[in-house]
């Protein structure tokens, strides 16, 4: 079979110039396609991928130009539910330029609503949960001529026109079976060299970063309320020998110097993860250059001796998951966390040096006015802890979450079509939130928002470069860090001139500060001048009517308004 894997464009495809959007190389690299492209070719397909990020123009006419040039038996794509307009543009346009390819559809966004996302996106073929084994299976079955009905894991529309849905399939349970992801495919190599040290926190541990996405288990055993794991609640671990044989290829093959781990739950195990960061740090000394890693952790799995272990073998970087400061909010999420666990561990984070970022949401089923005041009040009080690397946000709603089926049941959610296409795609909770706690009235809701973006709207620990010498578009840059006053050099970084700010780490003390934009500083000085209820009144109104506007002011004066 003839595959053709479109990776979608990661920006916001449904506001797009007809002229199309740039080319963009920071995203997030597709780890769930990579390993369908691998398995296919494992099973002796031919597979060809058209990554949209990578080239400059609409999405409609590079799919046409594609489509017009090599004929193909399927067009495979997929993702996470709030790209669903970007996932609807592809199979727009392939339905369009060649009406007689197959389309097979994956991701969260259909194993969290498979009958409502294949009846609005109305592919041949979608798969629920893990999509290797069913797209191989799948595609021997219809090169067989075989009953499709047999193939677990998967939805279609029979002859009669009937959606059918197959039988669950079961887990993967030994990982190690599966060949690595298929980067190459995908551009790997260009994407390399296209990252900068200013495009992300995590980048600018080296001024030249190269960084390889890896996955060392899969799925997570807790069921917060709030998440949606598209691959089940069964968690799997890859042994630690497949894992470092998968790092040695990789940083040999691409001189990789960051390696991140995706996994929802990396340190469930921890006797597992003394092993494999006792193997990264005798593999990192046979090679030539630094290594360096990040990863995600729940704060429960943080102690001393872990993290110090960990840094020790290269780990510089965290992304922790927080929610809350409030017992009963927390207790609500099914969190299994405490704010005590959350204090020990940030304050474990910063005296060892360990970089780490984060997000206190709020508007849980059982927020309060009382709630939400604790958790922005340890917020206000430890802002050298939380200020520029835990974020504060309203809970965002992901189709197939406890807290989705809540809104639907409530009728908070009331017509789901509705909210798929309309609501799911405003990337702005703070424009566009959603009031489903138990107790709290709207203008008490609405009060919170306030309350939570105001504190957020001015920044204490910033800083402006004491040096900047720029080359053509890169700078090298001097800062003094705001937390413990040792300056650092950071080179390579790419600063345009309307930038917001850049987020940035201590190479000294590894604290995490910003360097604030033209616009931002702007932002810190209306918001204090006006104060933040009449500049959000503002900022809504003209957000809600720039759709009049021509797109090249529309797509500037939104982006202005989200900073």
């Amino acid at each position: 079979m003839k595959c053709l894997i479109i990776l979608m464009k990661d920006q916001r495809v449904f506001d797009e110039d007809p002229d199309g959007l740039k080319a963009n190389y920071n995203y997030n690299f597709p780890v769930g396609l990579a390993y369908i492209s691998a398995v296919l070719k494992q099973n002796q397909h031919s597979v060809s991928v058209l990554n949209l990020n990578h080239i400059d123009g609409s999405v409609n006419t590079i799919i046409e130009q594609e489509l017009q040039k090599n004929s193909y038996d399927f067009v495979i794509t997929g993702g996470l539910s709030p790209f669903y307009p970007n996932i609807k543009t592809i199979v727009d346009s392939v339905r369009k330029n060649a009406p007689d390819i197959k389309i097979i559809l994956g991701g969260g966004l259909i194993s969290s609503q498979p009958g409502i996302m294949y009846n609005l996106l109305n592919p041949d073929y979608a798969i629920i949960g893990e999509g290797e084994r069913t797209i191989t299976e799948l595609l021997t079955c219809l090169q067989d001529r075989g009953v499709l009905t047999t193939v677990a894991g998967l939805i279609f529309r029979n002859s009669d026109g009937n959606i059918i849905k197959t039988d669950q399939r079961e887990p993967i349970k030994d990982l190690d079976t599966l060949p690595w992801p298929d980067y190459e495919g995908f551009g790997f190599s260009e994407n390399l060299s296209h990252i900068y040290p200013s495009d992300c926190s995590y980048y600018d541990v080296f001024d030249y970063p190269r960084m390889y996405p890896m996955i060392s288990s899969r799925s997570c055993p807790y069921v917060c309320t709030f998440c949606y794991h598209p691959l089940g609640n069964k968690y799997r671990q890859r042994s630690v020998e497949n894992i470092m044989d998968e790092i040695r290829y990789a940083v040999h093959k691409y001189n990789i110097n960051i390696i991140f781990f995706y996994d929802e739950l990396f340190a469930h195990d921890k006797k597992r993860v003394s092993e494999l960061c006792r193997k990264i740090k005798e593999f990192a000394g046979t090679v030539p250059w630094e290594i360096k890693w990040l990863c995600q952790m729940r704060v429960d799995s943080l102690d001393e001796d872990l993290v110090k272990e960990m840094k020790d073998a290269g780990c510089y970087f965290f992304s922790l998951g927080l929610e809350s400061y409030s017992a009963p909010v927390l207790k609500s999420m099914k969190k299994k966390i405490t704010p005590q666990q959350i204090d020990r561990a940030l304050r474990i984070c910063k005296n060892i040096g360990i970089s780490y970022t984060g997000n206190f949401i709020f508007g849980d089923i059982a927020e309060t006015k009382e709630t939400y005041q604790e958790t922005l009040n340890y917020w206000k009080n430890n802002r050298d802890l939380c200020e520029t690397c835990i974020g504060m946000m309203p809970i965002t709603i992901y189709q197939g979450s406890y807290i989705y089926q809540y809104a639907v049941k409530k009728g908070i959610i009331n017509d789901e079509i509705k909210f798929i296409e309309e609501r799911a795609t405003k990337f702005d909770a703070y424009l566009y939130p959603i009031n489903f706690t138990e107790k709290m009235t709207d203008s008490e809701y609405q009060q919170m928002l306030y309350d939570f973006k105001e504190a957020g709207a001015t920044v204490r620990y910033y800083a402006n470069p004491i040096r900047n010498i720029q080359t053509d578009t890169i700078h090298e840059v001097s800062v003094k860090c705001p937390f413990c006053n040792q300056i650092s050099d950071y080179k390579n970084y790419r600063i345009s001139p309307d930038f917001a700010k850049i987020d940035i780490c201590c190479r000294k003390c590894r604290s995490r500060f910003i360097i604030p934009g033209k616009r931002l500083r702007l932002k810190f000085f209306v918001v204090n001048l006006l104060g933040y209820r009449t500049t959000h009144r503002i900022a809504k109104w003209v957000y809600d009517n720039a759709d009049y506007l021509p797109f090249f002011l529309r797509s500037r004066i939104k982006g202005a308004l989200e900073v």
